[in-house]
């Protein structure tokens, strides 16, 4: 099953640029950076966190 990874750029629990390095040992099939976004990223940024959500959904039902 294909997976999506949001990175939450001001993380301070787990550092953007290790996100970035687990996304790519997962081999997902795409990764999502959003600026302002906190480990908590539908709270910190529901308004940028929606968006790749529903993409992804929207790909899922479409299959």
């Amino acid at each position: 099953m294909p997976a999506w990874f949001l990175i939450g750029e001001e993380d301070r629990i787990i550092p953007a640029e290790l996100q970035r390095y687990m996304a790519q040992r997962a081999r997902t099939q795409r990764t999502v950076a959003i600026e302002g976004a906190s480990h908590a990223l539908p709270v910190s940024r529901p308004d940028a966190t929606v968006h790749p959500i529903l993409e992804a959904a929207a790909l899922r039902v479409a299959a």
